[in-house]
């Protein structure tokens, strides 16, 4: 084998694994939030693949899949409304809507996602979320009595899609090398600083 063919080998082992079943998953949480807060069995809208595998930067062998998926705006009013912490009640209303749909997996709402846990490794972090003019979201964060935060992480995904582009192609490939060398190493730098770097 040349090294240009080892190469393209390599490559493309870095790439995710079990798509179908992630999609599955992901279009499955999809609709019973859907169906609870929206009045609606879509399995597509109002959730948005966020994190390494939003900006398809992620590798074979992750363990972590992000999400986000938008809420009415009317329940920003009534959970704000909570003399105390109406950010863990959201998310433990959002956390007793999935429940529905995996009863027999391990489901927990805490801090700022409500954590699915399936038997193959994968977990998925759902992140329940509130428009915002300009493309931002504001999410819950049951930490310290509770607060909201903002999150724009639409750009990011943008961003590496265009400076991909760009590259050649090459950007999101070096960002997947970078996390194989990161994990295999057990390097301690987060996986957007990652993109980032790789990035700039």
């Amino acid at each position: 084998m040349g090294l240009a063919d080892w190469f393209s080998t390599f490559c493309s082992n870095l790439t995710t694994q079990k798509g179908s079943s992630i999609s599955n998953r992901y279009k499955a949480i999809t609709r019973r939030l859907n169906t609870d807060f929206w009045n609606t069995t879509s399995n597509t809208s109002h959730s948005l693949y966020v994190g390494s595998y939003g900006r398809n930067t992620a590798i074979r062998g992750f363990s972590d899949l992000d999400m986000v998926f938008e809420l009415p705006s009317a329940l920003y009013y009534q959970y704000d409304a909570y003399s105390s912490n109406g950010q863990s009640a959201l998310l433990q209303a959002v956390r007793s809507s999935m429940k529905k749909t995996y009863s027999t997996s391990s489901i927990g709402g805490d801090g700022q996602v409500v954590v699915v846990s399936f038997q193959d490794g994968v977990t998925f972090e759902v992140v329940p979320v509130f428009n915002n003019q300009g493309g931002s979201y504001t999410f819950p964060d049951s930490n310290n009595s509770g607060s909201w935060k903002t999150t724009n992480p639409k750009p990011e995904i943008q961003a590496i899609k265009n400076r991909n582009t760009l590259c050649n192609n090459n950007l999101i490939p070096l960002c997947r090398m970078m996390r194989a060398w990161k994990k295999k190493w057990n390097v301690p730098v987060g996986g957007l600083l990652i993109d980032t770097l790789a990035y700039q």
